[in-house]
């Protein structure tokens, strides 16, 4: 059963840093076919040159930040649980790749508010994974017997 688990970690991720390098090749090419200001008085909104760097530089930083629970679990040795990895996978996807790639923010009007939600959820999972870790190391000891 762990093993499933770790190859569904492995395929998540893979799928999103495809999904990000994708989107980067068409970020690049739409920098160079994108117009370079907004045409007043066109019926439908088309991003410029501008938001297509503003584009790249998300995705470049998502698919860096990607790897840096590995970075973690290698350099402190500590171990990062599957699921937090997973959602942390999984709001990038949905933050950079779906927000703004696929243009969420524009179409959803809550999407923001639900990423904020989520993002706060996992923070909180974290700081308890954190205190749990905490208390399960036997390298940190509190002396509390001069209180």
């Amino acid at each position: 059963m762990y093993k499933r688990r770790y190859d569904f970690n492995k395929l998540l991720t893979l799928f999103v840093f495809i999904s990000l390098l994708i989107s980067i090749v068409f970020i690049i090419y739409r920098i160079f076919t994108a117009p370079d200001r907004d045409i007043i008085g066109d019926a439908e909104i088309e991003r410029v040159k501008s938001d297509y760097f503003l584009m790249l530089i998300q995705s470049v930083l998502g698919l860096i930040i990607m790897f840096l629970p590995g970075i973690i679990t290698k350099k402190f040795s500590v171990e990062i649980p599957n699921m937090m990895h997973i959602m942390f996978i999984i709001f990038l996807y949905c933050a950079i790749y779906l927000g703004e790639v696929r243009s969420f923010y524009y179409h959803f009007r809550y999407w923001d508010v639900l990423l904020h939600g989520f993002g706060s959820a996992m923070l909180g999972a974290l700081g308890f994974s954190f205190v749990t870790l905490l208390n399960k190391s036997e390298r940190i000891h509190f002396n509390l017997s001069h209180l």
